[in-house]
C-alpha cells in the first residue's frame, strides 16, 4: 500500500473553519438552521460541507428529505469540535479577564423593551465618563450564553440566575394586566378568563392558575401572539384585548389602564450578570457597577411600585 504523501496528509487534514461547519450542522441538523447559526447562506454552506467531505473522503452526514443526521464520523468530529470550541472561547475570556483598560467594546443583552427605552440613555451616561468604550445592545428575552462570549453583561429577569454566572440581584421585577379604556368599556363584565389576550407567543402557561386552568385554555384566548413584546404591547393598545407586561412597560404607555396589582406568582428578580472570568476586566467591573447604582436607583419602576392599579382590578395582589 502506498504511503500518505506529506501534502496529501496536509490537504486532508481539518481545519477548524471544517469543524465549525460540522459543527453547525449538527446542531441544527438542516443546512439552512446552519446557515443562521453562521451568517452563511444556505447554498455556501451546502459547497462548504460537500467540499470538506471530498477533501477528507470522509462522510460526515446522511442526507434525508427532514434533513441532515450525523454519520458515526459526524458524532466524532462533533465531540471533538466541542471541546475544540470549549478551549477557545475560554483562551477568550480569560485574555479578556486580565484587560486592565477601560476602552474596547462591550456586549450587553436585555430586554427588548428596555433595550428601547432606557438602555440609549444608560449608555449615554455611562459613555460621558468612558468615552472609548463602545455598546453592543443586543435586545431579546431569551438568555444568551455568557460562558460563549454571545455577551459580556447581561441585564435579566428571573428567579434563578445561572450557577456559572456573577453578579448581583437590583430588586424586586414584577408584572401586571393591561388593557385600553375601551377595551374595558366594550366588555364591561365579562369574567377575567373569558377576554381576549394578546400574548408573547409561548408564555400563556404563566398565567395558569391565576388567569385560566389549562394552557390549553389560554392558548384559546390568545387572539394575538408575537415574539416581539413590542408588538404584542401594541396589539393590546389597539383595543384587541388584555395582556401582560412588565409593570416598568405597561405603567409607562399612556394607551393602557393597570388593571391588576402586580401578579404574585409572576413575581421575579432583577440582576445584572456577567462571566466570572470576566468580573475583574476593567470596563465589565466599570459597566456593572455603574448598572448597580442606576437601576438600583429606579426599583420602585421595576418593581411596579410608581404605577397605580385602576378602579377594574382584576386580580387584589392579596387574591394571587
Amino acid at each position: 500500500m502506498p504511503k500518505t504523501t506529506d501534502l496529501q496528509a496536509t490537504q486532508r487534514a481539518l481545519e477548524w473553519s471544517d469543524l465549525a461547519i460540522i459543527l453547525a450542522i449538527c446542531r441544527a441538523q438542516s443546512l439552512s438552521g446552519a446557515a443562521r447559526l453562521l451568517g452563511k447562506t444556505h447554498s455556501t454552506v451546502f459547497r462548504n460541507i460537500n467540499a470538506i467531505e471530498e477533501k477528507t473522503g470522509v462522510r460526515f452526514f446522511d442526507r434525508f428529505d427532514h434533513g441532515y443526521m450525523m454519520t458515526d464520523a459526524g458524532r466524532t468530529a462533533m465531540d471533538y469540535a466541542e471541546r475544540i470550541e470549549g478551549e477557545f472561547h475560554a483562551l477568550g475570556l480569560e485574555v479578556f479577564g486580565q484587560d486592565a483598560r477601560l476602552s474596547g467594546r462591550l456586549r450587553i443583552t436585555c430586554p427588548e423593551a428596555f433595550a428601547e427605552d432606557h438602555a440609549p440613555g444608560l449608555v449615554a451616561r455611562f459613555l460621558a465618563h468612558h468615552p472609548d468604550i463602545q455598546i453592543d445592545v443586543t435586545p431579546g428575552h431569551g438568555a444568551l450564553d455568557l460562558n460563549r462570549r454571545e455577551a459580556e453583561i447581561a441585564i435579566r429577569a428571573t428567579r434563578a440566575p445561572p450557577e456559572t454566572s456573577f453578579g448581583r440581584k437590583i430588586c424586586a421585577f414584577r408584572f401586571a394586566l393591561y388593557a385600553t379604556e375601551s377595551y374595558l368599556a366594550s366588555a364591561p363584565d365579562r369574567p377575567l378568563a373569558e377576554h381576549p389576550f394578546c400574548l408573547i407567543e409561548g408564555t400563556a402557561p404563566w398565567l395558569v392558575p391565576t388567569v385560566w386552568k389549562t394552557r390549553e385554555e389560554g392558548e384559546d384566548r390568545a387572539v394575538f401572539q408575537c415574539r416581539a413584546s413590542r408588538a404584542v404591547q401594541n396589539a393590546a393598545a389597539e383595543g384587541l384585548g388584555l395582556t401582560f407586561l412588565p409593570c416598568y412597560v405597561g405603567d409607562a404607555d399612556p394607551r393602557l389602564l393597570r388593571i391588576s396589582d402586580p401578579i404574585r406568582n409572576l413575581d421575579m428578580e432583577l440582576w445584572v450578570l456577567t462571566h466570572p472570568d470576566l468580573r475583574n476586566a476593567a470596563r465589565v467591573r466599570a459597566m456593572m457597577a455603574f448598572l448597580y447604582e442606576a437601576l438600583g436607583a429606579e426599583a420602585d419602576l421595576w418593581g411596579g411600585l410608581r404605577g397605580k392599579t385602576s378602579a377594574r382590578n382584576f386580580l387584589p395582589r392579596e387574591a394571587t
